[in-house]
């Protein structure tokens, strides 16, 4: 099976969509991307951790120096209640440096894909296709057809959703499957995730108070805050609790982040800035459902899930956007082999699951206890948060404890080159080298 006979469509430009594209590029397998919004590259969203996890795979594709210059190294994070009163560092991100040999680095949403999308070269931008917003999609057991609300058909020979939490792909894989009478193992939930909290973002210039590349968070009941000072622009994320779990999608207006601001405008980012001053100087600013959980079945025949589509993770630590670029990795390693004439093309996909499923659980949870914990869920987050979390011991066994599993993440066993990020006390477990250096 040889990949100049094949083409993947991917349905989603974001950061993981464009990842998959740099990957399927440097395996030689050809593909369409395909963007719902006017622009692949568009000035909107909140900021993004990348931990070392995805920066390695930045490194493996070439880009890291190009996304360093886009971006700041974090490390020790200041805390606050909702008094301003100090409780403690953390150094979580301190630890990830000295376990992984590099420390985690924040980005806005748009700079991390303007790096992803100028660096594929010229001869593959005409792929990445914008305004292309998916009306329905038709499988049979060796291909995909893909058609767009404008009328154009994209015909492949697989399908990747990396098209967030309100997958157009997944509902299609769900309906695919109920019109098949598969049993209900094989069928997804119609809404697979549950929305405990909402966030509102806001991008503000830097205040004469705020120190470029500081950390800080704030934490409180029912509501908590991380911070990002840039040099000419800082961002909050702001983390309510719901009064009732739900899992319909909401959608919020400005009315709704008025009055969010009405609730919270007083919290303390620092010493000396609020949130209401920050909303009133605001640049941007939006609010979205922080859903979460973890999808039960990631494909269906030729299409495939992968991201936020697959899972969806509180933001507190970082990890969402992280694990779909190691989803990205794990995938794309199974497609060349299948190509390669070594599994078929499903069993590729049940591969990548098995791979990926138990860490993502893993991590939906970690976030999730990360979020309750900071808004102090009940009596028993609000100690630990305050007496527990704040001891520099803890926080470097809880680190020292996940370094294994962060170290034990998958490389590109297609791409040449040797380990770039080395140095961390616990070495990689999967080297980054060439199939060529593995085969010797």
């Amino acid at each position: 099976m040889s990949s100049s006979n094949h083409k993947v469509i991917i349905v989603g430009g974001g950061p993981v969509g464009l990842t998959a594209a740099h990957a399927l590029w440097r395996a030689g397998i050809n593909f369409t991307l395909l963007e719902s919004r006017p622009s692949i590259v568009i000035d909107a969203g909140s900021n993004l951790v990348i931990l070392p996890t995805g920066l390695r795979i930045l490194s493996q594709l070439g880009l890291l120096e190009s996304f360093n210059a886009a971006s700041s190294p974090l490390g020790r994070i200041r805390r606050f209640d909702h008094e301003g009163n100090d409780i403690g560092d953390a150094n979580f991100f301190v630890h990830h440096k000295e376990n992984h040999g590099i420390a985690p680095r924040v980005v806005s949403r748009h700079d991390v894909t303007r790096v992803l999308h100028d660096s594929l070269p010229a001869a593959i931008q005409p792929r990445l296709l914008a305004n292309k917003r998916v009306s329905s999609i038709t499988t049979t057991p060796s291909s995909v057809t893909v058609t767009c609300t404008d009328g154009s058909i994209h015909r492949g020979s697989m399908l990747i959703g990396a098209d967030g939490a309100h997958s157009f792909v997944r509902s299609q894989m769900r309906a695919l499957a109920l019109a098949s009478h598969a049993p209900d193992s094989a069928i997804n939930p119609a809404q697979p995730f549950l929305t405990t909290y909402r966030a509102l973002w806001i991008r503000f210039p830097t205040h004469a108070d705020l120190t470029p590349g500081d950390a800080n968070e704030t934490h409180g009941r029912d509501c908590a805050i991380q911070t990002f000072v840039g040099e000419e622009t800082s961002v909050i994320g702001m983390y309510e609790r719901l009064p009732a779990p739900t899992q319909d999608r909401l959608r919020y207006s400005a009315a709704d982040e008025d009055a969010f601001v009405a609730r919270w405008g007083d919290l303390p980012l620092s010493e000396e800035v609020t949130v209401r001053q920050a909303y009133e100087s605001r640049v941007q600013a939006g609010m979205v459902s922080l859903e979460e959980g973890v999808v039960p079945n990631w494909s269906w025949g030729r299409m495939v899930l992968v991201g936020d589509a697959a899972h969806k993770f509180t933001p507190s630590t970082g990890a969402g956007c992280n694990n779909g670029m190691v989803d990205v990795v794990a995938l794309v390693n199974e497609i060349v082999r299948a190509l390669e004439g070594r599994e078929d093309v499903e069993r590729a996909f049940g591969e990548y699951q098995r791979a990926r499923f138990e860490a993502v659980v893993d991590g939906c949870a970690g976030a999730g206890r990360a979020t309750a914990t900071a808004t102090w869920m009940n009596g028993i987050f609000k100690f630990v948060d305050l007496h527990v979390m704040k001891r520099k011991a803890v926080q470097k066994m809880f680190m020292d404890r996940a370094a294994p599993m962060i170290a034990s993440t998958p490389v590109l066993e297609f791409v040449e080159g040797g380990e770039l990020l080395a140095g961390g006390k616990v070495p990689w477990a999967q080297g980054a080298q060439s199939r060529v250096a593995m085969a010797a």
